[in-house]
Parts: structure tokens; sequence; C-alpha cells
């Protein structure tokens, strides 16, 4: 048995006669004579080293290694009529995968719709979730780990060396103990609120 590859014009040609069992009726199909086919067959038959079609001068029938190589190869061509339109789905981005980070509280509310809408979308996405603070998603995007990150970040404070879009914003809330000398204040300057040791997430 040869170890070249078969060119695929070599199985739709299999695969005609395998349905039409009748050499003239297939090379009909294929739009061309019949001596070349038989030669084709002949040939893919020998880099084999088997037998896929039984022939006698009424009769063409599959042998059981032809029956086995059928639906293999249906299987095959419809393979390769489908890459042009994967290909072209990938270059688009409508297809292929897409690894996004996210911080944690972006997971509780926003990125359960963002990801339904993705999937109702764009189907032939495989999404990769990862959660990872800021910093670490810049590093990540960096380095080409990741292709998109959603971070949290002030107005006006947005990470300088990438591409960025605002998809939400959340205010936010300085909690204090009831006791807390501020706790009274109805107004808070940032000065008086980061002299006081503060909790909030980690950098990394």
């Amino acid at each position: 048995m040869s170890n070249l590859p078969i060119d695929l014009r070599v199985w739709r040609q299999f695969l005609t006669l395998a349905e039409e069992l009748h050499f003239g009726r297939a090379a009909a199909r294929l739009h061309m004579t019949q001596p070349p086919l038989t030669q084709a067959i002949a040939q893919l038959e020998a880099t084999l080293g088997l037998r896929l079609f039984e022939r006698s001068r009424r009769h063409v029938a599959l042998t059981p290694a032809g029956q086995a190589l059928l639906p293999e190869v249906r299987e095959l061509l419809a393979r390769a009529r489908r890459l042009p339109g994967i290909a072209q789905a990938a270059a688009s981005g409508e297809a292929g995968r897409l690894r996004l980070a996210f911080v944690s509280t972006v997971g509780f509310e926003q990125l359960p719709g963002w990801v339904r809408g993705l999937r109702e979308h764009m189907p032939q996405v495989a999404l990769e979730l990862i959660e990872a603070t800021g910093d670490v998603q810049q590093e990540a995007l960096a380095r080409g780990d990741i292709d998109a990150g959603v971070l949290l970040h002030s107005p006006g404070f947005a990470p300088v060396a990438f591409e960025s879009l605002c998809v939400a914003e959340e205010p936010l809330v300085l909690a204090l103990p009831a006791s807390h000398a501020l706790a009274t204040s109805s107004r808070l300057s940032l000065g008086r609120v980061l002299e006081q040791p503060l909790v909030q997430f980690p950098r990394r």
C-alpha cells in the first residue's frame, strides 16, 4: 500500500461511482468520459492495495472495503465543502476561539447576559472565560495569552497601552461602620477617604 496522499478529486470519483454503481452514469455526473474514470478507480485501488469494486459486464458492486470507506468518504467530502466557509467565518470574527478575561464583580451581573448574546449571534465562536484582576489581564493581553479583558478603572484612567471601550458604568460606594468618625458626614473628599485604612480589591 502506498503512503502517497490521495487527491480529493479521486475520492469524489469513488463516491459518485459508489452511488451510481455504473461507470457510464458516474462519468456523466462527473462531466468526464468513462475511460479516465475507470483508470482513476484502478489507480486508487492500486494505491490502497485492495479492490473497492467488483466488476462484471453487467454489474458493479462495492466490496466490503468499499462499503467501509463509503461513509468516511462522504464525511471527508462534506468537511472539505465546509472548509471555505469556516475560513471565511474565522477571518471575519464569526468563528474561532475567544479568550475573554474578566474581573469577578462583572461575572455576577453583566457577564451572563454578554455570554448569552455571543452564543446566540455567534454560535461558532468557542468562548473561554478566565477570571483575573485588572493588572493580570493587562499582562496577559501584552503576552497574547488572552484576546480581550473586562476590567474596572476610574473615569479617565483606562489602560493606555490597549484599545478600550466602555461597556458599563458602576458607582463606587464607601462602606463605613456606623461608629466611624466619617459616618455622619454628608460629603467626603477623596483626600479624607484616602487618609483611612481601606479594604479594597487586590491589584493582583
